[in-house]
């Protein structure tokens, strides 16, 4: 196992132990995590053992889904159970910086979740307390100052 892979497993199970120290400090009890390298290298299944480990469930969202929007992915976010795993794969595939991503092909199509929606959704106000939170990308490079920063 990776020494990253040790760290991550061990800083999940310190902070599902800690609701009551987050609680009483005020310090919203939530844990974000961004995985990042090439395709391929084991950022899914790393969390898809993690998951099974914890024995959480793991809720997978895509952002690329065309019927996605803002409203959706916070409900999809909010409604997802108390005990999970929460998975964004391939943010950059979908945001360069905060410009959305033009779709392959020459198509029009972009997808309804904006990044200003994006970062309401896992850290604002109404974001859920106690659950992990894992995106991954491929190109760290691209991503916005917003999402690659500590907390």
């Amino acid at each position: 196992m990776m020494v990253l892979e040790v760290l991550s497993f061990l800083d999940a199970r310190e902070f599902l132990a800690a609701s009551e120290w987050y609680q009483s400090t005020g310090i919203p009890y939530r844990r974000g995590y961004l995985l990042h390298g090439p395709p391929g290298c084991g950022k899914t299944s790393f969390c898809q053992a993690l998951a099974g480990e914890l024995q959480l469930d793991i809720c997978m969202l895509s952002l690329s889904n065309k019927d996605l929007d803002d409203n959706k992915l916070s409900e999809n976010l909010r409604e997802a159970p108390a005990h999970s795993l929460v998975l964004l794969e391939d943010v950059d595939a979908v945001f360069l910086k905060r410009e959305i991503a033009s779709s392959k092909g020459g198509g029009d199509h972009a997808p309804g979740v904006t990044f200003s929606g994006l970062l309401n959704a896992i850290d604002g106000v109404a974001s859920q307390e106690g659950r992990l939170f894992f995106m991954t990308t491929n190109h760290i490079e691209n991503l916005d100052a917003a999402l690659i920063r500590p907390g």
